[in-house]
């Protein structure tokens, strides 16, 4: 998976039900969803993505406000897919806390809505 291919910002979460929907993954899990008061938006900073085929793969990424999409962790497909999905959503917040993502602070919408302009 190219992270190339992610929208240079963070997704919309009606982005991420239309992944889900499209088949080019074969599962889409937000790993983090911001609301904003007043407004339909909901940004999405962090999620774990299941790419199909033999090849699959489990792979969590977040969003930097310096670099864009980070891979956080992937690793094959594997029988307990459930569980690879947990383990890389812990290791979104584990990424999230070694990098004081400023997203994730108190006022994370704000620092989101700042960042988007």
């Amino acid at each position: 998976m190219q992270l190339s291919s992610l929208p240079d910002r963070p997704f919309e979460l009606g982005e991420l039900r239309e992944l889900n929907e499209s088949g080019r993954f074969r599962a889409v899990f937000p790993a983090g969803v911001f609301d904003f008061e007043g407004s339909e938006a909901k940004l999405v900073p962090a999620t774990v993505l299941v790419t199909p085929g033999d090849d699959g793969r489990v792979v969590g990424v977040g969003y930097d406000f310096d670099d864009g999409w980070v891979r956080v962790s992937s690793e094959p497909v594997g029988d307990e897919i459930q569980e690879q999905v947990e383990a890389a959503s812990d290791a979104l917040r584990e990424w999230v806390e070694a990098t004081d993502q400023r997203w994730a602070e108190p006022d994370g919408a704000t620092a989101l809505a700042d960042h988007l302009g």
